[in-house]
């Protein structure tokens, strides 16, 4: 809760419209709103109709980010220093050394929630046969709101450490 009014970094939710689409994404922003103290409803954003310049720009006007995994997250780089990316997995798949490694090299933090239960027996039996790992890819996800509050509160902190507030 922010009661004492201090700087808040701006959120959004990068979602999708195909596989991997992140249910809940407008209850999950309604959340972060209430929860957070936000003025502001943190935007649910579609990259599907988005022009590459319109999209450089949302990334450039967000501090943290909460996506699937997916290629929408590859505007990553064009986000400011400090920073956030949350991506959040579905059961079995894996595949953090992709955009972890990418929010590195860009000067921004990375974690993620795995909706799965065990990750590493999970996605070792589905990323090693093609045909397991394209029906992972194929899953729509539903988070757990609560996890991702708590994600979004820790990046919170980074941010505030990473800027100089905290």
């Amino acid at each position: 809760l922010n009661r004492t009014r201090e700087p808040l970094p701006r959120i959004a939710i990068l979602n999708r419209k195909g596989h991997r689409r992140l249910l809940d994404s407008n209850t999950i922003s309604n959340i972060l709103m209430d929860r957070l103290a936000l003025t502001y409803r943190p935007p649910v954003l579609y990259f599907e109709a988005f022009s590459f310049e319109q999209q450089a720009e949302a990334f450039t006007n967000v501090d943290i980010i909460i996506s699937p995994h997916g290629a929408q997250s590859t505007g990553i780089f064009f986000m400011p220093r400090c920073g956030s990316l949350i991506e959040i997995f579905p059961p079995g798949l894996d595949s953090r050394p992709w955009f972890g490694t990418m929010a590195a090299l860009s000067g921004l933090n990375y974690s993620y929630v795995y909706v799965g239960k065990r990750m590493k027996k999970e996605t070792e039996k589905i990323m090693l046969k093609p045909e397991l790992r394209s029906k992972a890819r194929k899953q729509l996800v539903c988070a757990p709101v609560e996890t991702i509050v708590a994600t979004v509160m820790e990046q919170i902190d980074h941010w505030r450490r990473c800027c100089g507030l905290s």
